[in-house]
């Protein structure tokens, strides 16, 4: 519920002398908190003095997830602080992280979307959708809806709310939504070219042994999300670096079997073909 001042209020932290009102309806609630615990007891809850046909349960705990989800991400957006968002791809199931903020100019609830209104939208500098955020308590994003943010490269975010004890919980929630319809990994089915820009990114470093200068190899994944680096090159990425540098060497990652390419340091080549060493 929402008290006479419009904070919202848990019915285990409601007083009997308060004044307790409908959040969507704005109608006065009752409330029904007798203070006996077990068998037999009934569940604290409030109750609406008059039955209103618009507000149901489910609709209280999707009006108060979207409105709380908005508060977060406008306080982070306030304070200039990024919001990292952590999510597993539901196609190739590729960890992924991000800022949900990272290019994020406003937010907007219910915002127009031709025939389309999704609970939360994240729009840019130049007021275009790239994000939107589904809450979903009781019903999924119809087929439609989803293939119009595939055709418009708008990301889908979606959290899956359960119940009203979800609402403590939303901020974790919302660091690891239930779907990110969005893929960093090329491999994927679901690795949109319009959305992510993938480039080599070269470093200057020193040699581990001799310490002479040499070059280290990353791609630099820019999304909406904000920048994120990796180590997993596709096979033309290291053709690209190949063809325009020597003494290039493929290595195998023991672990996740990605395959990136390794500067060899000409300096200690020199030293193990003199010394004969074969492991530095």
């Amino acid at each position: 519920a929402i008290d006479k001042n419009g904070n919202q209020i848990h019915v285990r932290d409601a007083k009997k002398e308060e004044i307790y009102y409908c959040p969507i309806c704005k109608n006065e609630f009752i409330l029904r908190k007798s203070g006996k615990t077990g068998k037999g007891s009934k569940r604290p809850h409030f109750a609406h003095h008059e039955i209103s046909t618009n507000c149901t349960p489910e609709g209280v705990l999707h009006y108060l997830s979207k409105i709380n989800v908005i508060k977060i991400l406008e306080d982070y957006k306030s304070e200039n602080k990024p919001f990292i968002i952590n999510w597993k791809c539901i196609y190739c199931e590729k960890k992924n992280t991000g800022n949900i903020l990272a290019q994020v100019d406003s937010i907007k609830e219910e915002y127009y979307l031709d025939e389309y209104r999704p609970d939360i939208a994240l729009l840019n500098k130049e007021q275009k959708v790239m994000a939107v955020i589904e809450i979903v308590v009781t019903h999924k994003p119809e087929e439609k809806v989803l293939k119009y943010y595939k055709d418009n490269n708008i990301i889908l975010i979606q959290i899956n709310m359960i119940s009203e004890e979800d609402l403590y919980l939303l901020k974790d929630k919302l660091e690891k939504p239930d779907i990110v319809d969005l893929c960093m990994n090329y491999r994927c089915q679901n690795m949109n070219e319009n959305i992510i820009n993938r480039k080599i990114k070269i470093y200057n470093t020193n040699c581990g042994f001799c310490f002479n200068r040499i070059e280290k190899y990353k791609i630099e994944i820019n999304s909406i999300f904000g920048k994120n680096e990796s180590s997993d090159f596709s096979e033309n990425e290291i053709k690209s670096i190949q063809s325009n540098r020597n003494n290039i060497k493929i290595e195998i990652d023991k672990i996740t079997k990605e395959k990136y390419p390794r500067y060899i340091c000409r300096n200690c080549q020199k030293i193990r073909n003199k010394y004969n060493i074969r492991k530095f």
